[in-house]
């Protein structure tokens, strides 16, 4: 995933997706895990790696909370269980009568196709007798 800065700046509001939420957290995890289980006999390069392990869960800490931020910028995201089923029902009974109105238009369409061609033959075939009668 990109760093972009209007991905991980808490104060842009714009509504983001499931997938632009930054969640990538292993990677620092393992490396926190990986300078604890170190065993350094130097007394100096334990400061050194402590103060690296400390760096490294304020990064950690940060990116939690970016990704709060961001969660909370997701669309939806403050609806209920409740609200959210209730609206999964409208858009369902929206797909339904949609579903059911462009069926209707298509038999109308082949209809109206039909009517068009039989009109067109009865007109080709009065035209044609009288012609003959004349």
């Amino acid at each position: 995933m990109e760093n972009n800065s209007e991905l991980s700046d808490p104060n842009n509001f714009s509504p983001l997706t499931v997938q632009d939420v930054d969640v990538d957290f292993l990677p620092i995890v393992y490396e926190i895990i990986r300078s604890i289980e170190r065993d350094f006999h130097d007394n100096s390069a334990k400061a050194r790696e402590s103060q690296d392990c400390s760096q490294k869960v304020l990064e950690l800490q940060k990116k939690f909370d970016v990704a709060r931020s961001q969660i909370k910028r997701l669309p939806g995201i403050d609806y209920n269980k409740q609200d959210q089923l209730k609206q999964f029902e409208i858009l369902r009974t929206q797909l339904r009568l949609k579903r059911e109105l462009l069926q209707k238009y298509r038999n109308m369409c082949s209809f109206e196709t039909s009517f068009k061609f039989i009109s067109s033959e009865k007109s080709c075939a009065i035209s044609y007798l009288s012609v003959l009668q004349r």
